[in-house]
């Protein structure tokens, strides 16, 4: 479905996001459940699921079930919680899973193009996520800020969001995050960078994502977690992988402002004191 995205119709496009966003939902709603969501009437549901190969949607729904159950006989089957085992093992299999799935999935190319577009341009660089992807958005700020120049987290709040992008043209960039459920403003302030002709760089854990299509460099996560909330892992392993990309680019330029970082965190005693290390284990 991911590989036939941009061959499709506008109509399939919207069924195509809906699946993608929530595949497990899917599984278990109606046509006409879907059909609302995604927008469209019942008999597109219906068409979509046959162009795709299925019949229909019964077929694509059946598909949808069993991509469920094989996720579920992955599952170990050993362990201190019974026969799924703990839920710190289903949890850390599920994250390695993903872990794996990203690492192998993401191509060197592509985090070398997305830093590549962050160290390019005059302007500002712009951090942003909403909701569930603030906390990574913040981790990405607080590990790029030293290592590139005018890099600024934008804040939530319509009047504050407003004031930042006043003035936002092709010499800035924008470095945004966003996963499900999708928060919508992202997709709006990724629309608004790419009306302005600036580059954005998205790490998302679908391509499906609202704001993916308007995106120039698209990182996406994995996501297989058993729970109803996504994992942040895979999202602060790409945002680390990026930072590292960065400086493999670059070793001088970003390793003398590194320096200068940390001159000036302990000039301004921005942490505390590292602890002596034992006599018995240094």
């Amino acid at each position: 479905m991911r590989d036939r995205l941009e061959d499709l119709s506008a109509n399939d496009q919207r069924v195509a996001d809906a699946v993608l966003r929530d595949p497990t939902g899917v599984a278990f709603m109606s046509a006409d459940a879907l059909a609302a969501t995604a927008g469209v009437s019942k008999a597109a549901v219906v068409r979509f699921g046959a162009r795709l190969g299925y019949g229909g949607f019964t077929g694509l729904q059946s598909a949808l079930q069993e991509g469920i159950r094989d996720r579920l006989d992955e599952t170990p089957t050993t362990g201190a919680g019974g026969s799924g085992g703990t839920l710190v093992e289903r949890w850390l299999d599920a994250v390695e899973r993903d872990l794996r799935t990203v690492a192998t999935s993401t191509p060197p190319e592509t985090l070398d193009r997305a830093a590549a577009l962050l160290e390019s341009g005059e302007g500002w660089i712009h951090v942003f996520g909403q909701r569930a992807s603030a906390a990574v958005a913040e981790y990405a700020y607080f590990l790029i800020n030293p290592m590139l120049p005018n890099v600024v987290r934008v804040e939530a709040g319509e009047s504050a969001l407003a004031d930042r992008l006043i003035g936002i043209g092709p010499e800035d960039r924008l470095l945004a995050f966003t996963f499900r459920r999708y928060a919508k403003v992202t997709t709006d302030v990724a629309a608004f960078f790419q009306e302005a002709g600036a580059p954005v760089v998205l790490v998302t854990d679908s391509p499906a994502a609202p704001a993916a299509k308007h995106a120039t460099e698209v990182l996406v996560c994995a996501d297989d977690t058993p729970g109803r909330f996504p994992t942040a892992v895979t999202g602060i392993f790409l945002v680390e992988l990026m930072a590292a990309t960065l400086l493999e680019r670059n070793p001088d330029g970003i390793g003398r402002r590194l320096d200068d970082a940390e001159r000036a965190w302990g000039r301004f005693g921005t942490y505390g004191a590292e602890p002596a290390a034992d006599a018995d284990t240094a």
